[in-house]
């Protein structure tokens, strides 16, 4: 069976820690759900926010090089 390449690994890495933080960010969102309303709501606009930026994170490691055509 052929090795994995080093980038094969680094994104595995990737994945699992991504797949870690989302469910801090569940834990977060459900211990902040308790707060007053607007602290609530605020909390929950920026747990949104690091869902859209681990998203990025993990579309960025398994679509290469950002400087490759295509």
């Amino acid at each position: 069976m052929p090795e994995k390449s080093v980038r094969a690994v680094l994104v595995a890495k990737v994945n699992e820690l991504v797949d870690m933080t989302s469910q801090d960010l569940d834990e977060i969102g459900a211990v902040t759900d308790q707060l007053e309303p607007d602290r609530a709501q605020s909390c929950r606009v920026v747990v949104g926010m690091c869902r859209v930026m681990l998203d990025e994170v993990r579309l960025r490691a398994h679509g290469g090089a950002l400087d490759e055509p295509g």
